[in-house]
């Protein structure tokens, strides 16, 4: 059964106890990163389905971050999920390409998804405390005018939203860190903020 994100995170300091492939270990945290990464990866992926390409709807970075406006306005902790990757889409699509996973780093898939769910928890949390059901004044984003491309996939990192609330002036926020585009679909791959 697939359990969301955040309710996954609920259940944090179990996953304390898993190896770097992401199963439980005998105990303690036991990073198995003398595996080599096929085989991590492998074990990783065990189960999930492979997608083909990133679900969702959002088929520009303007409606995906009006998306994430509207689900902060409403305080839509499932529509945050929604327009975020997935596990499946993480294993396939994205973290094989990624640098983390390729020598001097090689991060265990499991340690990989754990660390980004993480933040990806606090930077919704911290999102929602700050803005959520409030109507907002915005004004529009700015990312890195060139992405980061790795294979198929690109990165739009370095992005502000610029928004105001209760009468404020609007001001540019990093309201996430990165957005993960993949054909013809973006997805937010990353909330972590620093507001």
């Amino acid at each position: 059964m697939k359990r969301s994100w955040l309710t996954a995170l609920v259940l944090a300091p179990l996953a304390c106890r898993a190896g770097g492939d992401g199963r439980p270990s005998d105990g303690g945290t036991v990073v198995d990163s003398v595996l080599p990464m096929e085989v991590m990866l492998a074990r990783f992926r065990d189960g999930l389905p492979r997608p083909t390409t990133l679900h969702g709807d959002s088929d520009s970075r303007d409606a995906l971050v009006r998306e994430v406006i509207t689900a902060l306005e409403a305080s839509d902790t499932a529509a945050f999920e929604r327009l975020a990757v997935d596990r499946g889409e993480w294993a396939w699509l994205y973290f094989p390409g990624n640098v983390l996973s390729r020598s001097p780093y090689e991060l265990p898939p499991g340690l990989a998804w754990f660390q980004l769910q993480e933040a990806n928890r606090q930077g919704v949390f911290r999102a929602l405390r700050e803005f959520g059901g409030r109507r907002l004044d915005y004004r529009g984003y700015r990312c890195n005018p060139e992405p980061t491309t790795e294979g198929a996939n690109r990165l739009w990192i370095g992005c502000t939203v610029t928004i105001g609330r209760d009468s404020t002036p609007p001001v540019p926020i990093r309201l996430f860190s990165a957005i993960l585009e993949r054909g013809d679909r973006f997805l937010i791959l990353s909330y972590a903020n620093d507001f």
